[in-house]
């Protein structure tokens, strides 16, 4: 978009051809550098893998470039800052956006000086007034990514559990609902899983509840290790987990619960001995389409109910 509004400036003879193609030339350098960084994964070497801030630089370098170049058409390009500054909004705070507009206002400066041409005597006050309301808009651009990043945060918090780093309850049942929806659309079956961590309060008691934190986190991993990418996995309450299974039927369900319950009982018997090992107990149930999905994850309650009357570290099905 922006080489074609170079080209279109140029044509209208508004900037000279070498701002035309050098500035079009570092847009297209720009992309295959970037381009390349991400499909090499050099850039997961950076404390910010998306590159956020470098990319931001290199736009607002070659815009500045043009605006210094472009004489009476300078205002054309000048809301390209902005476009640039809100790229950043979901991923920068307020002080890292505060420090990239005080870098382009600093860079803007020059243009203040510029000598005008003869048949605009004014030129040095429009360009003025331009530097005002660029700082204007870029300082609430600031302000208002800072909001943005905050409120983002915020609502990542109400997804993730803090503990395990899985689903909150809230969330992961939104995800069950929008799994409903799609089977009821035809796009296969769901089975969900009901997942408790047998006599954890045992574990709380006798080895203090940071060693239970621990157990539960361990188990989220292992749990991680077996599901695939379509798959969902979140904390339902205390030392419940529930597990949501697309394109998954009831025997298919069964068969991942059965892994589940058998790393867990193989990984943490290898970490902490006979005595310490932890096992699971599992209520699986496949959504029947048109029911409401709070009877399927009771028909899996149910499951687990008789998984652990029968013995506990073993599946049920609902």
């Amino acid at each position: 978009m922006f080489v074609v509004l170079l080209a279109l400036c140029y044509l209208k003879g508004l900037i000279a051809l070498r701002a035309f193609v050098n500035a079009s030339v570092s847009s297209f350098l720009a992309i295959a550098v970037f381009y390349a960084l991400f499909r090499s994964e050099w850039n997961m070497k950076a404390r910010d893998p998306s590159l956020t801030v470098p990319m931001m630089l290199w736009a607002g370098a070659t815009v500045t470039y043009v605006l210094y170049h472009a004489g009476a058409a300078s205002g054309i390009f000048l809301m390209m800052y902005p476009i640039i500054l809100f790229f950043g909004v979901f991923r920068l705070r307020t002080p890292a956006m505060l420090v990239l507009t005080a870098l382009v206002l600093i860079a803007y400066a020059p243009i203040l000086w510029k000598p005008p041409p003869r048949a605009i005597p004014e030129n040095h006050y429009i360009h003025f007034l331009q530097w005002i309301v660029l700082a204007a808009v870029l300082v609430w651009f600031s302000f208002m990514a800072g909001y943005v990043h905050t409120l983002r945060a915020r609502l990542r918090e109400s997804e993730y559990d803090e503990l395990t780093g899985v689903f909150t309850r809230r969330r992961i049942l939104q995800t069950l609902l929008h799994e409903k929806t799609r089977c009821d659309r035809g796009a296969g079956p769901i089975a969900v899983a009901l997942i408790d961590v047998d006599l954890f309060k045992r574990v709380n008691d006798t080895l203090g509840h940071g060693a239970g934190d621990r157990v539960l986190q361990t188990f989220v991993k292992i749990v991680q290790e077996e599901l695939r990418a379509i798959d969902f996995l979140g904390r339902y309450g205390g030392e419940e987990f529930l597990l949501v299974l697309t394109q998954t039927n009831l025997e298919g369900a069964r068969e991942c619960a059965e892994r589940v319950r058998e790393q867990t009982e193989r990984k943490t018997l290898e970490a902490l001995g006979e005595p310490s090992r932890i096992t699971v107990s599992i209520g699986v149930a496949e959504y029947q389409p048109g029911e409401d999905t709070r009877d399927t994850i009771a028909r899996a309650d149910a499951a687990l109910y008789r998984a652990k009357q029968d013995g506990r570290n073993r599946v049920e099905t609902g």
